[in-house]
């Protein structure tokens, strides 16, 4: 007997984009506090990522650019635009987030949220950008 949701494969095109926008609003919304947030949030944020033989002004510069990608790349994942590209790179970034939890054994609900997010992501990078977006050829 068929499936009576076997007909909404021929519309898999929308969850792609569902998954773009849900993803990229998140990730924008979570990198506008940070790139607005000055030198003591960039800093915190580039802590994240730390490495003791690193100057000091390093970190800001690394949560400065944490910020940045995670704004513009959600505003990207939204458009469809360089999408393979711009979801490989925060999965980079939010695997930094998702490394800094397994190397201070914090296994609580922060660390199941960036562990969907780096898994939602690549799934994205392997996807692409479906149907509707501005990397669609053509367009």
């Amino acid at each position: 007997m068929k499936s009576p949701l076997a007909g909404l494969s021929k519309f898999d095109f929308i969850g792609v984009l569902l998954l773009r926008i849900g993803v990229g609003a998140l990730l924008a919304f979570h990198g506008y506090p940070i790139l607005t947030g000055g030198g003591t949030v960039w800093a915190d944020v580039g802590e994240g990522a730390a490495i003791a033989s690193l100057p000091a002004n390093f970190f800001e510069y690394a949560g400065l650019a944490s910020g940045i990608v995670q704004f513009l790349g959600g505003i990207l994942l939204i458009i469809g635009m360089f999408t393979r590209g711009t979801a490989l790179l925060l999965t980079v970034i939010v695997g930094f987030a998702l490394a800094n939890h397994i190397a201070a054994s914090s296994f609580q609900l922060s660390f199941l949220a960036h562990l969907q997010m780096t898994l939602a992501l690549l799934g994205l990078v392997f996807i692409g950008p479906g149907r509707l977006s501005l990397d669609r050829k053509g367009i």
